[in-house]
């Protein structure tokens, strides 16, 4: 019983010292963008504002197909070749 506890405890001390170090030592995503050379930074910027409107762009068509009774892969097919 008593190896047990010791190695839950040594356990836990690894992972704490672990998840410690990582929060220390990984900057943020802010901290990051603002260490980046201003070119840089233009293209992150352009980069996310491209992929948060694909997934508006996906987010809207899922719900026009949730409002169909058709499968929906059957309404992804008709999509593509429209």
């Amino acid at each position: 019983m008593a190896n047990e506890i010791k190695v839950l405890i040594y356990m836990t001390g690894i992972i704490a010292a672990g998840y410690g170090l990582m929060k220390y030592t990984v900057p943020d995503e802010e901290t990051m963008r603002k260490r980046l050379d201003p070119a840089l930074r233009r293209e992150y910027d352009e980069r996310k504002a491209e992929s948060r409107e694909k997934g508006q762009q996906m987010m809207n068509l899922m719900r026009e197909i949730s409002e169909s009774d058709k499968p929906l892969w059957g309404a992804q097919q008709e999509k593509k070749d429209k």
